[in-house]
């Protein structure tokens, strides 16, 4: 029996004007498929009505989903939505790149870019519960941000982030978390690195800087990714490439064990996603027009 939904759909190309609000029917979940208020046929190990959460990637701008139940995982019933949903992403993001891609002990030194942002102010988190020690560039206004949550900051704009990470480090870093991308990859990150280190890149933010893609960029980006093989093999440093959706196809068993993880954690208060606002599903232009605007630190959250 199909069901009445409300999502948000593109119309046509364009910018955040063309995002309307329209009624469907959701048909019943699929052989494989579920959500909370109905499970597909074979579907095992939830119940309707059951709260969950899954990493959707594309589509979830309304108000009902049919989901991959291989995606889905049970969600803590007594934590705020919201903390839980801005935290699926972002904290998944870091949690799999902490301890599964990048690797450290307690002691350890790490370095955090953007760790005033979604991504970086968890992986701090992750760090201090790790009894690992972190230092996390941001810019000078956000330096009390990094501090709170344990890091020592670095103010990229006017420090030298390599040079001062070494020197903190007592010899640099076991590893280097890196959203940025291009030249910033070789000269703040695997700079930083110690003997055995490894820079983590998981986004490409100088080349869609403001939301749109620089061309220019990209090609110093490009130009940027030769590294000596031989200068790797000789201080065993290392670079790996991290992309969630990847490794939510690719090991989606890992990927419910962490995602479920991460959900306590929010739902303990121990990790804290940073929220910046709340809007109404139908609102869903305005918050992709503050996304692109930049003028928020934090997730959008959209309610039904």
């Amino acid at each position: 029996m199909c069901v009445a939904a409300f999502e948000m759909h593109m119309a046509r190309t364009g910018g955040v004007e063309v995002l309307q609000g329209r009624e469907i029917a959701l048909p019943p979940p699929g052989p494989g498929e579920a959500r909370v208020e109905a499970l597909g046929p074979d579907v095992q190990g939830f119940a309707v009505g059951q709260r969950v959460a899954a990493l959707t990637v594309t589509g979830s701008y309304a108000s009902r989903r049919n989901i991959d139940a291989r995606y889905l995982v049970a969600a803590p019933e007594g934590a705020p939505a919201e903390a839980l949903v801005a935290g699926v992403l972002n904290g998944l993001t870091a949690w799999q790149m902490f301890h599964r891609v990048a690797g450290s002990s307690a002691g350890e030194w790490v370095l955090v870019h953007g760790a005033a942002g979604g991504v970086g102010g968890l992986l701090l988190d992750l760090a201090r519960l790790s009894g690992v020690r972190a230092i996390g560039t941001a810019s000078a206004g956000k330096k009390a941000e990094v501090e709170a949550k344990g890091g020592i900051h670095i103010d990229y704009r006017a420090e030298a982030v390599a040079e001062r990470a070494l020197a903190i480090s007592g010899g640099g870093v076991v590893a280097a978390f890196d959203h940025v991308g291009g030249p910033h990859l070789k000269a703040a990150s695997m700079a930083a690195l110690r003997d055995g280190g490894a820079a983590v890149l998981y986004g490409g933010y100088d080349a869609t800087k403001g939301g749109k893609a620089r061309p220019a960029a990209m090609i110093k980006m490009l130009l940027a990714d030769r590294l000596s093989a031989l200068k790797l093999f000789s201080g065993s440093r290392g670079v790996v490439g991290y992309n969630v959706t990847s490794w939510r196809n690719a090991r989606p068993r890992p990927y419910r064990e962490d995602l479920a993880k991460v959900l306590v954690l929010i739902a303990d208060g121990a990790i804290q996603p940073k929220i910046a606002k709340v809007l109404p599903l139908a609102q869903a232009g305005e918050a992709q027009a503050l996304l692109q605007s930049a003028k928020l630190a934090g997730k959008i959250v959209l309610k039904p």
